[in-house]
């Protein structure tokens, strides 16, 4: 019989989690599966090859292991939104109620309930898991099955732990923060705290189609610098919505700032080092990964390309509406100009456009 606290938690934050993110479950689970079991081919296929073809994408998760991290990135960042759903909701005043009656009980007890609750909110992974054991048992993949549903309980344990933590918090004990309070912030650090603090799930997306770009297409890529620069356009793409973000983050907090005797060069000259914190993980791949004359000059490019981005939305970053279509062409302009080999030509013009774009804009903002 399931105890009362787990048939409670079960209805406010099992039920209300899946009722918030329904449609993300049903383009992530539903049309997936789908596809995979249903799709149509083109032309004749011998009837004994079709379950090996609808089978493909789990017998590839299950014996590869770059798709394996892809997988458990996305389980991730689904676990990170529901600690920020249940977060949010112990933190209203409705459920207020649940900070007295669960710390009545043991921790164990209270662990167990929270466990069941993640459980069930996990289950859509779970399944998925179970599919993907079987599966390889199947084709003896032993492995890489027992992983996936190993890293899935312990997800589920750690959400489990998270959550008696909070609940054994005092009602009125003010939310934790990233944030360390007797650290120095320079200007330039205030939205790399922000980032960790109230942009974490952006930032791990970002940082996930980043190691997707660069694990499926260009750890192989020839050393050529028109396709390298093309990886790195992309890479600074990836991160223009966080780019957006800082933007909006100086005009929303920041806007006192231009009353202080800082220099427009010593503001662009933070910028930068904003944007190579932010970029770091990138940046040291690519001094990794290339010569040192051909690593820097990758380096240059992308901290030129984040600087037109920033500096772009003085003038079209009022809302997403006006910055995506500038963003697209941007976009084409920087390919282009990099498949006609004017490469280390864009470093410059870059850096010269974007220093211009932030001059007229930073002191006329509204």
């Amino acid at each position: 019989m399931k105890q009362p606290l787990t048939v409670v938690l079960t209805r406010i934050f099992t039920y209300g989690f899946f009722r918030m993110h329904a449609g993300m479950l049903l383009f992530m689970f539903v049309t997936f599966i789908s596809y995979c079991f249903f799709i149509n081919t083109l032309g004749a296929i011998p009837q004994d090859w079709m379950a090996y073809f609808q089978q493909l994408i789990t017998i590839t998760l299950v014996s590869n292991p770059l798709i394996m991290c892809l997988f458990f990135i996305v389980c991730l960042i689904y676990n990170i939104k529901s600690w920020q759903y249940v977060s949010l909701q112990l933190s209203g005043t409705e459920q207020q109620f649940i900070y007295y009656s669960s710390t009545a009980m043991s921790r164990r007890k209270q662990f167990w309930s929270w466990f069941y609750m993640q459980l069930l909110i996990n289950m859509p992974a779970f399944i998925y898991a179970v599919f993907a054991l079987f599966i390889g048992l199947m084709w003896h993949h032993y492995v890489l099955p027992l992983v996936i549903f190993s890293y899935l309980l312990l997800l589920t344990t750690i959400s489990a732990l998270i959550y008696v933590r909070l609940a054994n918090r005092f009602a009125d004990t003010p939310h934790a923060t990233v944030i360390p309070g007797r650290w120095k912030k320079p200007l330039f650090s205030l939205f790399i705290y922000h980032v960790f603090d109230k942009r974490k799930l952006t930032y791990l997306i970002s940082k996930a189609f980043i190691i997707m770009i660069i694990s499926i297409g260009f750890v192989r890529m020839p050393n050529d610098l028109r396709t390298s620069a093309i990886a790195v356009l992309l890479i600074i793409m990836v991160h223009a919505l966080l780019i957006y973000q800082e933007h909006h983050f100086e005009k929303d907090y920041l806007s006192f700032m231009r009353n202080f005797p800082y220099g427009i060069t010593r503001i662009y000259f933070y910028s930068i080092l904003t944007h190579i914190i932010l970029l770091l993980p990138e940046f040291t791949w690519l001094l990794m990964a290339f010569k040192p004359l051909a690593g820097i000059s990758l380096l240059l490019l992308g901290i030129s390309i984040a600087q037109l981005l920033r500096s772009i939305c003085y003038r079209n970053g009022s809302s997403m509406q006006a910055y995506l279509p500038a963003l697209f062409v941007l976009f084409l302009l920087l390919f282009w100009g990099i498949m006609y080999g004017y490469t280390l030509w864009l470093i410059p013009i870059n850096f010269i456009l974007s220093f211009f774009l932030f001059y007229r804009g930073y002191f006329r903002q509204d």
